[in-house]
């Protein structure tokens, strides 16, 4: 019962974007930011350790033996200098791993930038599509291959930016209304590809509500994110 329009039927092709709709990639990616986490905090404790380490044993050398007419010769200079470089040590530890944590924290705004981009590009672009019912299923196919494809995909290369800047949950629910939505571009994708323009219509309109959500869900993010 669904109505047809066989101008341009392509069934003998594959939909052009298909992402998986489970992602193990997240998983790991949490697991790698608490590695890093770790790491951090471990070089950052060696650092300090080392820094003060390194100024109570500058200290002890300098008074541990009563001055003397030669007051340099009070000293043990093999320990102090020991002393030193092992403060030495600990501020560079210190600073490696604040710089490590700046350039992270630069590459993670970077890529939720093309996060939010990509999914403000493909909503606008799926909307505008769903709009127009009036396109043939040819125009269809090769609006979602030409148009939709690359912000889907740079969505996808950019989403681990979400499980550094909100954490897993988060990244889980806006992965699961992307997922849905993509898949929704896909189901149109096929259905313009046979003709079925109401099927087409159909699951354009739920991409769409599937993309409002996960942009809802990033705003409410941000919000949250802000106020604390």
């Amino acid at each position: 019962g669904r109505r047809r329009d066989d101008r341009g039927s392509h069934s003998s092709r594959q939909p052009a974007c298909c992402w998986p709709c489970v992602d193990p990639g997240g998983l790991r990616m949490t697991n790698q930011n608490e590695k890093d986490t770790s790491a951090s905090l471990a070089e950052r404790a060696i650092g300090h350790t080392l820094l003060w380490s390194g100024f109570l044993m500058a200290s002890y050398c300098s008074v541990m033996r009563l001055e003397q007419e030669d007051k340099w010769s009070t000293i043990p200079w093999l320990w102090y200098i020991v002393a030193i470089t092992a403060g030495f040590i600990g501020v560079g530890f210190i600073r490696y791993s604040k710089s490590r944590e700046a350039s992270d924290e630069a590459k993670t705004e970077a890529e939720y930038s093309r996060v939010r981009q990509s999914l403000g590009d493909v909503s606008s672009r799926i909307q505008g599509l769903s709009d127009n019912s009036q396109r043939p299923p040819s125009e269809v196919v090769h609006f979602i291959d030409t148009q939709c494809v690359d912000p889907l995909a740079e969505f996808a290369d950019s989403r681990q930016a979400m499980v550094k800047r909100f954490g897993m949950k988060v990244y889980a629910d806006v992965m699961t209304e992307f997922a849905s939505a993509e898949r929704m571009v896909n189901r149109s994708w096929s259905a313009a590809a046979d003709g079925y323009v109401d099927e087409v219509d159909k699951c354009l309109k739920i991409a769409c509500e599937h993309f409002a959500r996960a942009d809802e869900l990033l705003t409410a993010a941000e919000q949250h994110s802000s106020a604390a």
